[in-house]
């Protein structure tokens, strides 16, 4: 028995497959020739056969990597994603199980009285009671003759690589949006700073007009005044400290910590975010995590083709039973009481109301569906270089163009100030200029802040390696 199964599983794996082979399709008129990129910068050379490594150490935060390692660790939806990793290679086990042969044992022991009024009872066995004891070892598979068991294995192992693909662009998208999070908190530090340091030089100023109030030198309403921007700015510290504490909990969130007990210390946004080497746009198909899930998602609806048409050609089965029977343990296991059969059973679809060719129809379309699915996500992925890359490079000029802002905001607060003290003009005008200092050093920090999410974007957007073109 043991040979003939050995010789019907070497025919099965000589047999064809039906169904188309699996090729990518052709995506060069959703890739741009060239990406936008700033002056200055250039394209790196691709390295694909390198680790892509902790692109988020660029930063050279410690802060940062502190909090990444942890969301590693702890974040539940990535421990979720590795979850449905393992349920996918669970079934792709499943699947190449059902391309060998299947041998169960099952014993069974059944004692029966006949009856003894019944015509159709054997003369012999009227009202006789009789045990009967087996002990049956079956083998049963089926030949693969169209490829339908390993279009399946090929189904089954492209979503299991499809699973990993999207948990690494999980993985991305975490890592991303807690660096995101982390420098938006860091920028908030900075505006927090601004307007501590306007309380202090807003209650100095009230200090002051309230002296030269008693002393008969100003009005009451420059008092007023100077209470009244005193109060505005507080309630806008009070707003950025609340804005602050709800990003603090968001990342406590990302990092699989309890908001409730979760701190960051205050710091600052200082220096410039690192450049990141371009590569060529051809090089998004193999460097992005979704793009290869796409791809690999395709590939599985390919070989259910391959499923869908085996579904039109005879299916054979082979079966072999070998074992003891007997009608009572002392004889059970005499050379007498052995059993055995074999035989292939063949099933040929001969008329199933078109459920086959509607299947087929089904399996063509749903591919389809996959293709424009992995076309719009490669044009998504251009879209998101070339916005990330605009960003960038418009971020640039807008801080250039806010630094000369906040340089002529705070000229212009140091003559009103010499006005106000000669007696020219009223107080009024000194809040008006306080005031729009302070709101342009404050759009000055949320493009700096801006600039390191860019970065961040771009980072992402090529896949998560940083390629330094320094």
């Amino acid at each position: 028995m043991a040979g003939l199964a050995l010789a019907f599983v070497a025919f099965s794996l000589a047999g064809c497959m039906v169904g188309p082979d699996f090729r990518r399709p052709d995506v060069s008129a959703q890739l741009p020739e060239e990406f936008s990129v700033p002056e200055g910068w250039k394209l790196a050379d691709p390295r694909d056969d390198q680790p892509r490594g902790e692109w988020w150490r660029c930063f050279d935060s410690d802060q940062l990597d502190t909090l990444i390692g942890k969301a590693h660790d702890q974040n539940q939806d990535l421990a979720a994603a590795v979850a449905r990793v393992e349920q996918a290679r669970a079934l792709s086990a499943g699947a190449r199980s059902a391309w060998f042969p299947t041998i169960d044992f099952s014993p069974s022991a059944y004692r029966q009285r006949r009856s003894g009024t019944i015509s159709n009872t054997a003369r012999n066995l009227a009202g006789v009671t009789t045990t009967n004891l087996s002990l049956p070892f079956t083998l049963d598979y089926e030949i693969d003759f169209w490829g339908e068991l390993r279009r399946a294995i090929e189904a089954a192992e492209a979503e299991t690589l499809a699973s990993e693909a999207t948990r690494r662009q999980l993985a991305l998208s975490i890592e991303s949006e807690l660096a995101a999070q982390y420098f938006t908190l860091r920028g908030y530090d900075s505006e927090i700073a601004l307007y501590e340091e306007a309380v202090d030089l807003r209650n100095k100023s009230l200090d002051l007009n309230r002296k030269r109030f008693k002393a008969g030198d100003t009005d009451e309403v420059d008092v007023s005044r100077a209470e009244t921007e005193l109060a505005a700015t507080e309630g806008d510290l009070i707003g950025l400290r609340q804005s602050r504490d709800e990003t603090e909990h968001a990342i406590a969130v990302l990092v699989g910590e309890p908001a409730s007990a979760f701190q960051i210390a205050r710091n600052p946004l200082g220096g410039n975010p690192p450049s990141v080497g371009i590569s060529p746009p051809t090089e998004l198909l193999e460097r992005r995590p979704d793009i290869a899930a796409a791809e690999r998602i395709m590939m599985a609806e390919n070989a259910r083709i391959g499923i869908a048409k085996a579904a039109f050609f005879p299916s054979v089965r082979f079966s072999a039973t070998a074992g003891l029977e007997s009608g009572g343990t002392a004889h059970l296991f005499d050379y007498a009481s052995r059993t055995w059969g074999l035989g292939p059973e063949v099933s040929l679809p001969i008329f199933d109301a078109g459920r086959n060719q509607a299947g087929l129809k089904r399996a063509e379309a749903r591919y389809d569906e996959t293709v424009a699915q992995y076309r719009k996500t490669v044009l998504d992925a251009v879209e998101e270089v070339e916005n990330a890359l605009s960003a960038i490079r418009k971020l640039e000029d807008r801080i250039a163009a806010q630094e000369r802002t906040v340089n002529a905001a705070a000229r212009t607060v140091e003559l009103s100030r010499r006005r106000y003290d000669a007696g020219v003009v009223a107080y009024f005008e000194v809040v008006d200029a306080q005031r729009t200092e302070l709101d342009a050093k404050r759009l000055l920090v949320r493009f700096q802040a801006a600039r390191y999410l860019a970065s961040i974007a771009l980072v992402k957007a090529l896949g998560g390696e940083v390629m330094s073109d320094q």
